[in-house]
C-alpha cells in the first residue's frame, strides 16, 4: 500500500536532478530499471561505433597523420559519384555489369604502392567546394611540414575529377601532380574556361567509356604552367574501369608519378579480373 500510495502521489517521470535516495521503494526500483535500460541504450551505439571504426580505419584515412614524415609519398584519392550516394562496394543500378565500386580495395592497393592515402567518402548534398577548401589546407600543411611537392599527388575518379581540377585552380603550382580518370563528357571543358588550372596532369580514359577525352579542358593554356599526358585504355570495361584497382590504370598512375619523383620506384601492378 505504501508503494501504491507513493506511486500515486508522485510522478514516475525520472529526472536526473532527483537523487535516488529521495525516492520511495517502488520509484527507486523504477529508477534503477530505467537507468539500466538507458545505460544499455547508450553503451551499445558506442560499442558499435568503436567496432565500426576499428574495422574501417585500416582502409579509409581521411586526414593527415599526426606526425608528418617529409620523406613519405602522399596521395589524395577522390572517389566516383556512386560512392557518395551508396557507399563502399556500391553498384550503379543502371549498369550493374560494372560491378561494385571497390573503394576500400582501391585505397588498399594504392597504399601498397607506397603512398600514405588520404581519402574521404563525400556525402550527398555537400558542395564540392567544401572538399576543395579542405584539401587545399591539407596540401598547405604538408608543404609547411617540408614535404617536397613531387611527393604529393591528387587522384580524382569520375566525379572526383572536378575536385582535383578546382584544387589545381586554387594551388596554382606548376610542380603539383594531378590525375583525372573518366571525368570528362564532351561539354565538360566549358565548366573550366574561367579556371586558371596549373600543374602536371595525367588523364586516364577508356576507349569503351561514354566519357571521353579531357584534352579540351587544357587547350589554349600556357604550356609554361601546364603539362598534360592522356592515356587511353583498351579494357572494354566502359566506365567501370574506375570501379576496381585494375592494373591497367594503377600501373599508368604509379609509373607517371615516378617520372617526376626522385627515389620513387614504381612496382608492377597486380592484375584484377585479368586487367
Amino acid at each position: 500500500m505504501t508503494g501504491a500510495l507513493c506511486l500515486k502521489r508522485h510522478s514516475c517521470f525520472v529526472q536526473n536532478v532527483i537523487s535516488a535516495r529521495h525516492l520511495c521503494p517502488l520509484r527507486l526500483s523504477l529508477y534503477k530499471a530505467l537507468n539500466m535500460i538507458s545505460m544499455k541504450q547508450l553503451i551499445l551505439p558506442i560499442l558499435l561505433s568503436l567496432l565500426y571504426t576499428s574495422v574501417t580505419a585500416q582502409y579509409i584515412q581521411y586526414d593527415l597523420p599526426k606526425r608528418i614524415d617529409p620523406a613519405r609519398y602522399y596521395m589524395f584519392y577522390l572517389h566516383g559519384g556512386v560512392v557518395t550516394v551508396k557507399g563502399d562496394n556500391a553498384i550503379t543500378d543502371a549498369v550493374p555489369e560494372w560491378g561494385p565500386y571497390q573503394y576500400s580495395r582501391i585505397l588498399d592497393t594504392l597504399r601498397a604502392h607506397g603512398f600514405y592515402v588520404i581519402s574521404e567518402r563525400r556525402l550527398p548534398g555537400i558542395d564540392d567546394s567544401i572538399y576543395v577548401r579542405k584539401i587545399v589546407k591539407q596540401v598547405d600543411t604538408l608543404l609547411k611540414a617540408k614535404v617536397p611537392l613531387p611527393n604529393i599527388v591528387l587522384v580524382g575518379a569520375s566525379a572526383g575529377s572536378n575536385i582535383v581540377l578546382h584544387v589545381a585552380g586554387r594551388l596554382r603550382n606548376w610542380e603539383m601532380k594531378y590525375v583525372i580518370m573518366g571525368g570528362c563528357w564532351p561539354e565538360t571543358y566549358k565548366d573550366y574556361l574561367n579556371l586558371n588550372i596549373v600543374g602536371r596532369f595525367l588523364s586516364v580514359i577508356e576507349s569503351s567509356d561514354p566519357h571521353g577525352t579531357c584534352v579540351k579542358i587544357f587547350e589554349n593554356r600556357s604550356r609554361e604552367e601546364l603539362d598534360l599526358r592522356e592515356f587511353k585504355l583498351e579494357t572494354g570495361l566502359s566506365h567501370g574501369f574506375i570501379y576496381k584497382p585494375y592494373a591497367a590504370w594503377v600501373g599508368q598512375l604509379v609509373s607517371w608519378f615516378g617520372i617526376y619523383t626522385q627515389d620513387y620506384r614504381a612496382r608492377v601492378a597486380g592484375l584484377v579480373d585479368g586487367h
